[in-house]
């Protein structure tokens, strides 16, 4: 019975310990929960020659649920972008908000992965990099369109 007693108290002094070595969160930085909005700015492409232009968009989290908004004309409304293909992985003030969709249009097949990585900045603010990868598979290799990329960045903020 002692045996047992003092195996369990040395498992619970280890545990104490390791949770005192791991960081804490700031819990002053509140949560991912919200709507969040701003611009993101177009910071590289590659592979294609047009570069996009800033644009707005709307993040709207909760658990681990997420939707993405963007106006597609400047000064429109928000528009529901990929509504339910977005997967979430989440850990303290950070996430990590995905898309991998494939579809057919007059150039054939593409694949495409949206990636959004987040982390509070502040309770109101939201660091934001976004990652845009496209294959039209079907195109030839030389095409400008066949196969590129975008990385934005930009801080959002809370409006619910």
């Amino acid at each position: 019975m002692r045996t047992v007693a003092r195996v369990f108290s040395r498992i619970g002094c280890l545990v104490l310990l390791l949770l005192a070595s791991c960081p804490a969160f700031a819990d002053d930085l509140g949560s991912l929960d919200g709507t969040w909005e701003g611009t993101l700015q177009v910071m590289q492409v590659s592979g294609t020659v047009a570069k996009p232009s800033p644009w707005d968009v709307r993040i709207v989290i909760h658990d681990l649920n997420v939707d993405v908004f963007a106006k597609l004309i400047p000064g429109g409304p928000f528009t529901a972008v990929k509504p339910g293909d977005f997967r979430t992985i989440r850990l303290g003030p950070n996430a990590i908000f995905a898309s991998l969709t494939t579809g057919q249009d007059d150039q054939g097949r593409w694949v495409e992965t949206w990636n959004f990585s987040v982390t509070l900045r502040s309770r109101e603010s939201l660091i934001v990099n976004f990652h845009r990868v496209v294959n039209n598979v079907n195109l030839p290799r030389d095409n400008k369109d066949a196969a590129f990329t975008e990385s934005d960045t930009g801080v959002l903020t809370r409006v619910r």
